[in-house]
């Protein structure tokens, strides 16, 4: 049975400025701004002492925080994503990205997707969470189609952003031209889309994946690094993996009958491809991760779409393009998504379900080796294969239909709870740190003026159903909610951000 991820009963209420969101973005007398948004932060930041655990285990609800709807695009599909580095909370858009600091409400920031008008966004990775130069760094790669000027013709881009946390500027952009478009409309032929990205949590390396709307030609690779800011672009391969300057991919067309299984080891400074190791599968499929080895999904049958047979797991060393194969103990006759999470220290965790939704199996395997340690089935004797979230430094976060729930890493077994209840225990009851202080206490610079939504100062967007955080740090947790009817105008809302702070 799996062991339910523990949720204290008292609940922070937090105020929330909306920045960058459609709420007030106004700066500070002591406020920085850099070339590309807006931050209510000064150069040199000293944020309020946060609680912290490594990894955090149990968690109370203890802010909101809004995403207003897209005016310019209010139908359009894009979501806003999560994140967490440090001890901000990273809401990502096509717009640009905004960072809550999480222990001082105050500090919020904004970073521009692009500043010129002739840019138009049309794709954008989950924020992640990297160190560059020992510092907190959120890493966000925009798919974007410059009009051009002159008689320049239009073009597709690929821009990295990696933006220091703690003040919100942004230390290094790298962009990197990937196609020709055909015309300036939004679905113009050549419009990027990105395909996947996999990132070196260690370095801010990134390997982003790229499609073109309206062409039938292979995928490219972006390779991007934060100290050097070049780039590099790798024709025909498609990433899982980058790590020390190493990147793997998968070689073929876009479309996944192209019966061109093979890995490409590519040294992504130079573009230069080291190593080919052909896995004779008919179609394979990065599961692109922030992992030190690569990791694919493989079909023999190239008739895909009727049925999926001759499943496999192949994960590739980045050193040696050693091979490790893992067959699925429950192949499935219909197609199967598989997505892959990394902990970011010693473990990979894969899932994979059916199209339709249907859990099939989990799989958690030794990054150090590439090798699987566990797994089980959705008809393992009395265990459910949860919908993982999240996972980080030895935990995995998940959500069953019943609750939110945590798992051992390296050994898939439930993890014993901080308290067998969800009343307070003594080791949950709020200390003299968790008691509101003046700097706590909402001033008169804190009120919402007449450019906020009403709500922002108050819980009432939670709607009071905790479940596993889709992002975590040391400092916490952060999901997505469906707008709730207390608060502000839910026409008003895309989604809400609830932030966790760790209790144990």
């Amino acid at each position: 049975m799996l062991r339910p991820m523990v949720a204290t009963t008292a609940v922070t209420a937090a105020l929330i400025l909306v920045a960058g969101c459609g709420g007030n973005d106004k700066k500070s007398d002591s406020g920085s701004e850099n070339k590309s948004g807006e931050s209510t932060t000064s150069a040199t930041p000293s944020a309020p002492a946060a609680p912290s655990f490594d990894p955090p285990k149990a968690f109370t609800a203890a802010a909101a925080y809004p995403v207003i709807k897209d005016k310019a695009n209010p139908f359009s599909e894009a979501k806003a994503q999560t994140g967490m580095a440090g001890q901000v909370a990273l809401i990502g858009r096509w717009t640009g990205l905004t960072g809550h600091d999480v222990a001082d409400p105050k500090k919020t920031w904004t970073v521009k997707s692009a500043e010129a008008e002739t840019t138009k966004v049309s794709d954008a990775t989950k924020p992640a969470a990297v160190k560059v130069d020992g510092k907190d760094v959120a890493l966000v790669a925009y798919a974007e189609s410059d009009k051009g000027s002159g008689t320049q013709k239009p073009t597709g881009l690929v821009v990295v952003h990696w933006v220091d946390v703690a003040s919100g500027q942004k230390i290094a952009e790298v962009s990197a031209k990937v196609s020709t478009l055909e015309g300036t409309g939004d679905t113009a032929p050549g419009t990027p889309s990105i395909a996947g990205a996999a990132y070196d949590p260690e370095t801010g390396q990134i390997a982003v994946g790229v499609s073109l709307s309206g062409s039938v030609s292979k995928y490219q690779t972006v390779y991007a690094d934060p100290k050097t800011q070049k780039s590099t672009v790798v024709p025909g391969m498609n990433p899982a993996a980058v790590h020390d300057g190493v990147v793997a991919g998968s070689k073929g067309a876009a479309d996944e009958g192209s019966a061109d299984g093979t890995v490409l080891l590519v040294d992504g400074a130079s573009g230069k491809v080291t190593k080919q190791v052909p896995l004779k599968q008919a179609s394979l499929k990065p599961l692109a991760t922030s992992a030190g080895h690569a990791y694919f999904y493989g079909y023999k049958d190239s008739s895909y779409v009727s049925g999926t047979k001759g499943q496999a797991l192949f994960v590739i060393d980045l050193s040696t393009g050693a091979v490790t194969q893992t067959v699925p103990a429950a192949p499935s006759d219909s197609n199967v998504e598989v997505e892959c999470l990394a902990d970011q220290a010693t473990s990979v965790v894969c899932t994979s379900r059916t199209v339709q939704g249907g859990a099939l199996e989990i799989v958690g395997f030794d990054d150090a080796t590439g090798k699987k340690t566990w797994g089980y089935t959705n008809d393992s004797g009395g265990r459910v294969v949860p919908r993982v979230t999240a996972a980080f430094h030895g935990v995995v976060y998940a959500q069953t239909e019943a609750q939110p729930v945590l798992m051992d890493a390296k050994t898939g077994e439930d993890l014993p709870s901080a308290s067998s209840s969800s009343s307070p225990g003594s080791s949950e009851t709020p200390s003299s740190g968790d008691t509101p202080t003046s700097s706590d206490t909402p001033s008169a610079s804190d009120s919402p003026t007449g450019n906020e939504s009403p709500g922002n100062g108050d819980m009432g967007l939670f709607d009071g159903k905790m479940l596993s955080p889709s992002a975590v740090s040391p400092y916490g947790g952060v999901y997505g909610q469906l707008p709730n009817g207390d608060g502000m105008s839910t026409v008003e809302l895309e989604s809400v951000f609830i932030f966790l702070k760790p209790t144990a």
